[in-house]
């Protein structure tokens, strides 16, 4: 059976779409069934009809599925394909029949009929892109995988970069001690250092990288920042005189050398985890009697400060000791002038005249430290580092809160000694002294209220 059709003819002017016949440029027909006849639609030239695409039921109506609205991302429906049910019934077209014109398209002067994607046209993979690595898809060739040395020759390779490397530092950051995690522990006697402007505190860091630290000693001490810890315990020593060996003079300052090859003297109880053995004891001071004590307590320097040395002897010795933060223990003593001095500072001035200079020692036998402790225990403690090269952050200081008093004459006898040898010209030995550093928010606590 023939089908008739009501041809109506659609022109566009000036972007918009008018039905009948006008002047203007045709850009589409569409096609109403008459009475008794099956629709059908005419797309452009192109009629869809019984001979090229079946028809529906009778009693069906043709619908377009509506455009995406123009201005929405992504493409418009009129770049995809066909919907699926581009076909449908009168019962399930949501639209009064007969169908109404196409909706306008989004774009100017465009088809008013939906029409497949143009496929994209290809392009050069990107550099970056996993497909553009050798062997990928996106390579037009596979890329010849670059020649890799032996083994013998990747250790030949790896002993030159780092004998190269190794010749490139600069002799400062050459590497002369053993390991402390990831720093090196460079040994003092290599890199000459004092406390002279130059080779002195400021300049300390440049060869040794520890003086730049955070844990670092002395600091100064205020009522404000202590905090007072009521299970701290009291401290004790017991000190032999028989360990007692020498007193020299290095250049740096006065020392007492003991035997620590036991536990012959030792220091325990407070803040300390067990028994430490006594090595050495040393002073600082300052070309005057107004300075020279390396802790500063409430803004007050006193003349000078004793430090006897201690190392934990659950480590092999005393330099593995040095490579751990609970190695060293220092019992702090400040010197204070006053006109009542402490006798028992004499011991240790009379044998001032024996090593005036520089490398100069004399034996010093059946002396007990403990004599020169004041009174009061009182103390405060923190964890800090040692005040001379290598400055390493592994000190829990004890410091003693009274001082013990000396005389203004026995402070010039301490500096009377030389910094030099005694074939050099003499230089008094004075302000070796190091200046306090930042605190970084470490906590001193305090054994009393």
């Amino acid at each position: 059976m023939p089908v008739n059709f009501c041809r109506e003819a659609v022109y566009e002017r000036n972007g918009r779409r008018t039905a009948g016949s006008s002047a203007g440029t045709q850009a589409s027909t569409r096609e109403f069934p008459r009475e008794g006849c099956e629709p059908a639609i005419a797309i452009g030239t192109q009629k869809l009809g019984p001979s090229s695409h079946p028809l529906p039921a009778p009693g069906s109506a043709l619908c377009r599925t509506p455009r995406r609205a123009g201005g929405t991302r992504g493409p418009s429906e009129r770049d995809r394909p066909f919907p699926t049910g581009f076909l449908q019934t009168a019962a399930e077209c949501p639209q009064p029949h007969p169908c109404p014109s196409p909706a306008p398209s989004p774009r100017r002067r465009g088809s008013a009929f939906p029409r497949r994607a143009v496929p994209a046209l290809p392009r050069a993979p990107s550099p970056h892109s996993p497909g553009s690595r050798a062997g990928g898809a996106g390579s037009p060739r596979p890329r010849p995988r670059p020649s890799r040395p032996s083994a013998w020759g990747r250790a030949w390779i790896w002993r030159e970069s780092i004998k190269s490397r190794r010749e490139a530092r600069p002799p400062s950051c050459q590497s002369r001690g053993r390991r402390l995690g990831q720093r090196t522990m460079i040994n003092p006697n290599y890199y000459p250092w004092g406390y002279d402007g130059d080779n002195g505190p400021d300049q300390w860091h440049k060869n040794y990288p520890f003086a730049k630290g955070r844990h670092q000693s002395p600091i100064e001490i205020n009522n404000k920042d202590v905090h007072y810890d009521s299970s701290l315990l009291p401290w004790f020593a017991s000190y032999d005189p028989g360990a007692a060996k020498t007193i020299l003079n290095n250049g740096k300052t006065c020392r007492v050398v003991f035997d620590d090859s036991f536990d012959r003297s030792v220091l325990r109880g407070g803040p300390l985890p067990g028994v430490y053995r006594l090595r050495q004891l040393h002073f600082h001071w300052g070309s005057s009697d107004d300075h020279g004590s390396e802790h500063v307590v409430n803004g007050v320097r006193y003349a000078g400060e004793l430090h006897l040395l201690h190392w934990n002897p659950k480590y092999s010795n005393y330099l593995d000791a040095k490579r751990r933060t609970d190695g060293i223990a220092v019992l702090a003593i400040f010197l204070q002038v006053g006109e009542t001095p402490k006798p028992e500072m004499k011991r240790i001035l009379e044998e001032i005249n024996a090593i005036k200079t520089k490398g100069k020692n004399a034996p010093f036998p059946n002396f007990d430290p403990s004599i020169l402790f004041p009174k009061s225990h009182d103390y405060w403690t923190y964890h800090g580092s040692v005040t001379t090269p290598p400055c390493e952050e592994c000190v829990t200081w004890i410091i003693l809160r009274e001082p013990i008093i000396v005389s203004s004459d026995q402070m010039a006898k301490l500096r009377s000694l030389s910094k030099n040898a005694e074939n050099e010209p003499s230089r008094p030995l004075v302000d070796n002294w190091r200046p306090t550093q930042p605190r970084y928010f470490r906590m001193v606590s305090a054994s009393f209220l």
